[in-house]
């Protein structure tokens, strides 16, 4: 089973609460992930924070119906897969850290495993396009709502 991972940090310029606040609001992905054409929560913590959500995406090699399950460490936000049409694993994790006044570094690490038989060249420009996209679509989100 093919696993594939990448990795991106981009600054945005928000204060880190307002970058949490959107990464945790997992409903609303679809608005700044073009990748994800649906995102709905299905559990959250006594907190707010997420706890389960499914979600409907479509990447170049296929398009996949999956569910993660959320953590929240003090520095950002992780997730695993619990079910996945195309994907057998997914591990994810934003972490942020303040970069100056009004300013959140965030880092996007992403491994997913799967079963599609396609070389791997062509697996990693898939997995590294999705975690550039994501992270360029957050920063343009959170920035254009300021």
């Amino acid at each position: 089973m093919p696993t594939d991972k990448a990795s991106q940090t981009v600054v945005v310029n928000a204060p880190l609460a307002t970058v949490l606040a959107t990464l945790q609001d997992v409903g609303k992905q679809p608005a700044w992930i073009k990748e994800i054409l649906e995102a709905e929560l299905l559990e959250s913590f006594d907190d707010g924070t997420p706890s389960t959500a499914r979600f409907r995406a479509s990447t170049p090699v296929g398009s996949d119906r999956y569910t993660l399950a959320y953590e929240h460490p003090p520095d950002g936000m992780a997730w695993h897969l619990v079910s996945g049409r195309l994907q057998t694993a997914q591990d994810g994790r934003y972490t942020l850290r303040r970069a100056g006044t009004g300013r959140t570094e965030v880092t996007y690490d992403l491994q997913i495993s799967h079963n599609l038989p396609l070389p791997r060249f062509i697996r990693s420009r898939v997995i590294e396009s999705l975690v550039n996209s994501t992270v360029t679509g957050l920063k343009a989100y959170v920035e254009d709502r300021k």
